[in-house]
């Protein structure tokens, strides 16, 4: 009689499961959507705010850096307070304080104020991806424990991605409405809708509690933690690599006589070609041998990239340059994030990713202000030094493959 209804439930159960991973991809990549809507405004145009206020190329670069340089202090604590207290909450409280932070500007007159003010809103803002990411590897991780199928990280990030591109794609209409020292006033906008939907998420999704029985440090694997090192400190130096593009990158192209609406396609196209990396990269990624080949991939495409631009091409290289933010960017983030995840203990989620994040920061932060130096002495010759800096990652993502492989051998 039992084996009668086997089918028919088994059919049901398998439905259902399916249901329940297809919303929570879903309720993951909406929530990564949301998170990153300010970002497709702030980095090609929060630059062209300062300068509309009347800051210089220096201040340009210590306003952008300053925030930076808190995150190596305040990323640990924010992400150990995420791994006891629940990564959902303390993602939400970030987002709120980078509305306000952002809010704030509209109001704010003079160096100091403005300063304070983007301080504030940028250094909420920069917690807020590891945070995104460790939430979305302890869900893949739950997952693949109570048996549902493993949701590919790629597909939930892409959201983020995509978001990106939308505003991107939008940005040369937006600056038309909101433009010169108004930006500010779109950013906010913007700013408003990942706080909502954080508040919406941390009230909704069940909270990752600690285990106080795990007694595992930041790697699982004691002898993995130089492995963790070495991909952390390599990971922030090729996205180091990133500084110049990301504090002028939009500058010298306006110099170059780029419109709003050109300006506006080349970080799209950049945003297009990372997006299509993260939905189809991901598949083909079944270990963690396989996160360090695409992050050596990622490193090796920086060098390229920056090469080139050293050479100050026209239009007409630009914009095909910009799809290499797929490897530069992409692979590499993706490569670092996974390989971090599988390597994180139980009650270091949020940590793993905060330390990643912290390192990130402080090289973002040197390389930004070395930038603005560097711009003003040499021009387009300042992304030699970012090659440089891809170029030692690269190599220290090589000297972590093979750590990887001598640690493989002895387990």
């Amino acid at each position: 009689m039992q084996s009668s209804f086997s089918g028919p439930l088994t059919r049901s159960r398998t439905a259902a499961t399916q249901r329940i991973e297809g919303a929570r991809a879903w309720r993951l990549s909406g929530l990564s959507f949301a998170l990153f809507l300010p970002f497709g405004l702030y980095l090609p145009y929060f630059p062209v705010w300062l300068a509309a206020r009347g800051f210089t190329a220096s201040q340009i670069a210590t306003t952008l850096a300053t925030p930076l340089i808190l995150r190596v202090l305040l990323m640990p604590m924010i992400a150990y307070v995420a791994d006891r207290r629940g990564i959902a909450a303390t993602l939400a409280f970030c987002t709120c304080i980078m509305a306000l932070g952002f809010f704030s500007l509209g109001f704010a007159h003079g160096f100091t104020l403005v300063f304070l003010g983007s301080v504030l809103a940028i250094s909420a803002q920069g917690s807020m991806p590891a945070l995104a990411d460790a939430l979305s590897l302890a869900e893949i991780r739950r997952f693949e424990k109570i048996g549902l199928r493993r949701i590919q990280f790629g597909r939930i990030r892409v959201g983020a991605s995509l978001s990106t591109l939308s505003i991107m794609l939008l940005s040369g209409l937006i600056v038309g409405v909101f433009p010169g020292e108004r930006i500010v006033y779109a950013v906010t906008l913007l700013a408003i809708f990942p706080a909502l939907a954080t508040v919406a998420t941390a009230l909704t999704m069940r909270r990752l509690r600690f285990d106080h029985s795990a007694r595992s440090g930041l790697t699982e694997d004691r002898h993995a933690l130089p492995l963790a090192i070495l991909v952390i400190v390599a990971a922030a130096l090729i996205q180091a690599s990133h500084a110049e593009i990301y504090a002028f990158g939009t500058l010298q192209w306006k110099a170059d006589g780029f419109t709003p609406g050109m300006v506006g396609l080349a970080w799209a196209i950049g945003v297009t070609s990372e997006s299509l990396l993260f939905i189809f990269g991901g598949r083909f990624i079944r270990g963690t041998h396989d996160a360090l080949r695409l992050l050596m991939l990622g490193a090796s495409g920086a060098v390229l990239r920056w090469l080139s631009m050293s050479l100050n091409p026209g239009t007409a290289f630009v914009l095909p340059l910009q799809a290499m933010h797929a490897l530069s960017f992409a692979a590499t983030y993706m490569g670092a994030v996974l390989v971090l995840g599988s390597l994180a203990g139980r009650n270091h989620k949020a940590r793993m990713q905060g330390w990643s994040s912290a390192a990130m920061a402080l090289s973002m932060a040197l390389a930004t202000m070395a930038s603005g130096r560097l711009t003003h002495l040499y021009g387009s010759g300042a992304y030699l030094a970012m090659a440089a800096l891809a170029a030692t990652g690269l190599g220290l993502t090589l000297v972590a493959a093979a750590l990887y492989r001598r640690l493989a051998g002895a387990a």
